[in-house]
């Protein structure tokens, strides 16, 4: 009906789209942070000082750094695995506080706190398989 007609062209259009690897979101965005970090930490260098008010931790960085130029698809799927990476601990997601109650993704950062992601699902074995694994040993 109706509502076939509105979504196939939104679902043809998602098709077209390459697929969402979570993981290699997570990695491109550990790796624009550290981009960041780095180039932050040569203009600082270059510097030699800061203005007053305007210094800022080296591992963080806005989160527009991250999505710059993307589509607004990409940019959910950089948001989403920004989540992954704060749930497993590699970033920690924070706004400034200017009375807003809510955060614009303009006031989003991305503080670093560890490069190397984890991924515990790649090597989790449920209870069944360890169980299965540990009776085969014992028969052999």
């Amino acid at each position: 009906g109706d509502w076939q007609s509105r979504l196939s062209p939104i679902l043809e259009e998602e098709g077209q789209r390459p697929e969402f690897d979570i993981h290699r979101y997570g990695d491109r965005i550990i790796q624009t942070v550290m981009e960041e970090m780095e180039q932050k930490k040569t203009l600082n260098s270059d510097l030699k000082l800061s203005a007053a008010g305007q210094s800022s931790p080296s591992n963080v960085v806005d989160f527009r750094s991250v999505t710059e130029g993307q589509e607004s698809y990409e940019v959910c799927r950089l948001f989403l695995s920004s989540l992954m990476l704060c749930n497993s601990g590699n970033v920690a997601l924070s706004h400034e506080h200017n009375g807003a109650t809510v955060a614009t993704p303009e006031q989003l950062k991305i503080e670093l706190l560890q490069g190397q992601v984890d991924r515990p699902m790649e090597t989790f074995l449920a209870p069944s398989i360890t169980a299965e694994q540990e009776n085969a040993m014992l028969v052999q």
